[in-house]
């Protein structure tokens, strides 16, 4: 104190200590405008958000959005982003959107939400959903549930050309499918009566074997068959004849088949 007090008590002294504060406030000020930049440039550095490139309806899949990229990565100012917008397409999986959706919308956590319904939220681009209507046996009704893999058989009346009656045949028409809905046991709801009575299951099919499905459902017989929850072996596609039952014979190979009628002009 009685040096601070012997330096403030000459002119020259009081000099040197206003110099110094004067520098010690412009460092202070300096290190204020500097941090004070250097917000104001981050806040101004465009953030990217995903925007809708067409319109989306309501119930639109996360998991088809980002996977078909129906959206496109845009940078805007800060103050342009709204609340909750989405910047990682990961973020859309497993959700479907909750509203119809314009093109130009920014997306954000708003618009999307978990799916209740179990169907719809296990579709994308190359599936479809269908529902086929089988009776207990045909279809394993009370032991076949959702999320189960199945095997589904296709069974026909063929009359070949020149025959006096139709005969049966059947063949795998797809492996490993996907069980999307499955009636319980005791459900009441189905087509007739008794121990026939048709319920619906539904099925997560390939988008060009749903026709095949829907014809076999329509024209045939359909049967399926339970997989194993993991470990399956899937078989090469066959055609089972009453020929081939009655002497015993194995399966006629699908391939073998094809290139018969190939030879045929078919």
């Amino acid at each position: 104190m009685g040096t601070a007090r012997k330096i403030l008590s000459t002119r020259e002294g009081t000099f040197v200590f206003a110099a110094l504060a004067a520098l010690l406030a412009g460092a202070v000020l300096m290190a204020f405008i500097s941090g004070y930049k250097r917000s104001v440039d981050a806040s101004a550095e465009p953030v990217t958000v995903l925007v809708a490139k067409d319109a989306l309806p309501k119930g639109s899949s996360g998991d088809l959005i980002a996977q078909k990229g129906l959206f496109q990565a845009t940078g805007l100012k800060r103050e342009q982003v709204k609340e909750g917008a989405i910047t990682d397409p990961a973020s859309l999986r497993g959700q479907v959107a909750t509203h119809e959706i314009v093109r130009g919308q920014q997306l954000t956590t708003g618009d999307f939400a978990r799916p209740t319904d179990p169907v719809l939220s296990k579709l994308d681009a190359k599936s479809r959903a269908i529902g086929v209507a089988l009776d207990t046996a045909h279809g394993l009704i009370g032991q076949i549930h959702a999320g189960d893999h199945v095997d589904v058989y296709a069974g026909f009346l063929v009359q070949p050309d020149g025959a006096s009656r139709p005969r049966p045949v059947m063949r795998v028409l797809m492996q490993d499918v996907e069980v999307l809905a499955a009636p319980s046991a005791d459900d009441k709801t189905g087509l007739g009566s008794g121990g026939g009575q048709a319920k619906n299951l539904v099925l997560r099919v390939d988008a060009d074997k749903a026709g095949e499905l829907a014809f076999t459902s329509d024209n045939g017989k359909v049967w399926l068959t339970l997989r194993p929850q993991a470990g399956a072996d899937s078989s090469a596609p066959s055609l089972v004849t009453l020929d081939r039952m009655v002497t015993g014979l194995a399966p006629i190979p699908l391939d073998r088949v094809r290139t018969e009628l190939r030879k045929e002009g078919f």
